[in-house]
């Protein structure tokens, strides 16, 4: 049992202050993302330096995945997208405020890791500070697209494995959230500028941020074939 509480603001802001007060409520998962604080001080102490921001990065990842709750519902549940008088991207936007800045307060507190305060391969602070915003980044995106993958379907022909009968996509559907953190810490572990990564976060980002779907594309089509019959239709009269 909760007790109810009356939400703040209009529009957007208003799904933003949810998100707060549902954090407020159930604070359970700030203990995840001080955990994923702890990761890459362990992973430099202990000698992982090169491997400390894709690691960095996942610990992130598993850390921000409950406080994307509402980005799971209004993805899963498109009737209900569908009663907000926003767009999708929107209504995705607004959800990643909250996530966004833990990911962002998490950028900071590790900073001093990836410069070598605890050991590892020393970095200058601009360095450091642009592997931290990659690693957040990267961590909040693989969140998102943990959040946002369609559920395995059932009803597709499965495929034989050792451990029996599997759908394929439940092969993609395990890989989901690892393969977008991967992606973008991909050229830190190369010894590349952090800028290829904060440049494929935001491709990654505006990606899944517009939500657009092979379903939303066709019910477009749909629409706008349906506004062409009806133009077409009122010229012949």
């Amino acid at each position: 049992h909760v007790r109810p509480a009356r939400g703040r603001g209009v529009g957007l802001s208003a799904l933003v202050w949810r998100d707060v007060q549902r954090l407020f409520r159930f604070p359970q998962p700030l203990l995840g993302v001080a955990a994923a604080v702890l990761a890459p001080y362990a992973c430099e102490a202990v000698g992982l330096s090169s491997m400390a921001p894709w690691l960095s990065a996942l610990a992130l990842m598993l850390a921000l995945v409950p406080t994307l709750g509402a980005l799971r519902v209004l993805s899963r549940t498109r009737g209900l997208a569908r009663t907000f008088p926003f767009s999708t991207g929107q209504l995705r936007m607004a959800s990643f405020v909250v996530p966004g800045a833990l990911a962002f307060v998490w950028a900071l507190l590790v900073a001093p890791a990836f410069a070598g305060l605890v050991g590892g391969t020393p970095r200058d602070t601009l360095h450091a500070s642009g592997i931290a915003v990659a690693c957040g980044a990267a961590g909040l995106l693989g969140a998102v697209r943990w959040q946002t993958a369609k559920p395995v379907d059932f009803g597709v022909p499965m495929m034989a494995t050792a451990a029996g009968a599997m759908p394929p996509t439940l092969v993609f559907n395990l890989l989901r959230g690892f393969d977008v953190a991967t992606l973008i810490t991909v050229p830190i572990l190369l010894n590349l500028d952090p800028m290829w990564s904060l440049g494929l976060a935001l491709v990654v980002g505006l990606i899944l941020g517009a939500g657009m779907n092979t379903d939303d594309l066709q019910e477009q089509a749909k629409a706008q074939r349906e506004e062409l019959e009806v133009e077409r239709a009122k010229r012949r009269n």
